[in-house]
């Protein structure tokens, strides 16, 4: 069953046995209303003919009842106002009935009868009855009493409705009122089911089109506050899926990619090795040849085994899941032990290295950012001219220290910038792949600095060369 069904269902029951309940409630209130103003009556009735009797008899000089009494007995009945659903009977001592109302039981004793018997010793008592026809009867007995004595009652009787007969005599009414409460609490359900139910339908709808692959369906959150919290519950969950299948998808590409450009990086190393040693192998070959082979082997081994360290270490950096052996870093102290690790390269190509500045304290690796700035060294000496300089700026800007290294190059294109970050990319067309680097040294470079939580970027300088800047988090102060 859908919602709006169960729904409909647990409000028509509810409603249906609240109206029994009331119904049931309220027609015992009647039926116990309608007995008491009976019995009330009764007993009224009873009381007064008790007390006229006496006071005939006392006025008479009579001390019992007889039957010769009879006439003037009816004529006591007569002069009493009652009711056409009461009936009366006067009783002698003995419980016999000397007049009856509905001139039915005359002589008919009535001592056995319990309310009687109480009446014939001087007690006032009631009994109810259920009738053959479903009605409840009422008889009430008091005692006439005469000089202190009893000698006879007054046996009053009547009959009211029970909740059975009142149902029975309004049956076709009782049916067209339950059939309209039934009619009107259907329709009521219904349109309150519908608008509980509509939120979670769209819901619903919602969740069904995302597992369908619609991921950018998003619901509006409505309706009360449990379904609302669960509409954002399931927004948050979709835009954290979505979020995860975009990683996924970007990084399915970003494998793809890598294969592909490391397929094309082996190819040309592994094409001279293997055409090097086949012609060795065909022999005849002049030992100065043989050499030029066998160098050009060695060389693209060589190549072949930077390739694959750069891609181990870019591989540890990236997929490292503990955390960096962080300590206190003083970036000015690292920045002149690169230089002094680089200084018999910078000197073979007669290029001068200067520090200026100073920039905060940050944590981090010594070891990997010594990596970086090396890195960003050895870029910039292979592009500075002979006797040119290469500035390494240190600050600290906006709560993170800066090291900008600065060359004397070419300079770097605008669309070069934007991917030199990228594996395999060479930003100049001049350093093929049989020069240089396997073009990994900057997407280790960048992926270094993202570890340690911060950021670079390469631009060219207004003039000539390119500036990379280095920007990572200081340490907070106390």
């Amino acid at each position: 069953m859908s919602i709006r069904r169960r729904l409909i269902a647990a409000f028509l029951a509810v409603a249906l046995a609240v109206a029994a309940a009331l119904s049931v409630y309220f027609l015992t209130e009647l039926e116990d209303y309608s007995l008491r103003k009976m019995e009330e009556r009764l007993t009224s009735e009873q009381m007064l003919l008790s007390a006229t009797v006496s006071a005939q008899m006392v006025a008479a000089g009579r001390s019992s009842l007889t039957d010769g009494q009879a006439a003037s007995l009816s004529a006591v009945l007569e002069s009493v106002d009652q009711t056409a659903v009461s009936r009366v009977r006067i009783l002698d001592s003995d419980g016999v009935s000397l007049v009856d109302s509905a001139n039915e039981d005359v002589g008919v004793g009535y001592s056995e009868t319990p309310e009687v018997a109480r009446a014939l010793v001087g007690e006032r008592s009631s009994t109810q009855r259920a009738l053959p026809d479903g009605r409840v009867g009422i008889s009430v007995a008091g005692p006439i009493v005469v000089d202190g004595r009893v000698t006879g009652a007054v046996y009053t009787s009547g009959a009211t409705f029970s909740i059975t007969t009142l149902l029975r005599e309004y049956r076709t009414e009782v049916a067209i009122v339950a059939a309209a409460f039934v009619l009107v609490t259907i329709v009521l359900t219904e349109t309150l089911a519908r608008w509980l139910s509509r939120p979670l339908q769209s819901l619903a709808q919602g969740a069904v089109a995302f597992a369908d692959g619609d991921h950018s369906v998003r619901v509006r959150p409505t309706g009360s506050a449990e379904i609302r919290a669960l509409a954002d519950a399931f927004n948050a969950m979709a835009d954290e899926v979505q979020a995860a299948l975009l990683e996924l998808r970007e990084e399915e590409r970003r494998k793809s990619r890598f294969v592909s450009d490391v397929s094309h990086e082996l190819r040309t190393p592994l094409t001279a090795i293997r055409g090097a040693a086949e012609t060795l192998l065909d022999g005849d070959v002049p030992e100065e040849d043989a050499r030029q082979f066998l160098s050009t082997i060695a060389r693209e081994s060589e190549r072949l085994t930077r390739l694959a360290n750069d891609l181990i270490t870019l591989q540890r950096i990236e997929g490292a899941t503990g955390e960096l052996p962080l300590s206190k870093i003083d970036l000015e102290v690292v920045a002149r032990q690169a230089i002094e690790s680089l200084a018999p390269l910078t000197e073979a190509r007669n290029v001068r290295v200067e520090v200026t500045g100073t920039a905060e304290p940050v944590l981090g690796d010594r070891d990997r950012l010594q990596q970086v700035l090396g890195n960003l060294l050895d870029n910039a000496s292979r592009v500075t001219p002979e006797g040119g300089t290469i500035a390494v700026e240190l600050a600290t800007e906006d709560g993170r220290s800066v090291v900008r290294v600065i060359d004397e190059g070419p300079g770097i294109a605008e669309k070069d910038a934007e991917r030199i970050f990228d594996r395999f990319y060479r930003a100049q067309s001049s350093r093929d792949r049989g020069s240089g680097g396997a073009g990994l040294g900057l997407a280790i470079v960048a992926a270094i600095v993202s570890s340690h939580g911060g950021t670079i970027t390469a631009a060219a300088r207004p003039g000539k060369g390119t500036v990379f800047t280095l920007k990572l988090p200081t340490i907070p102060k106390d």
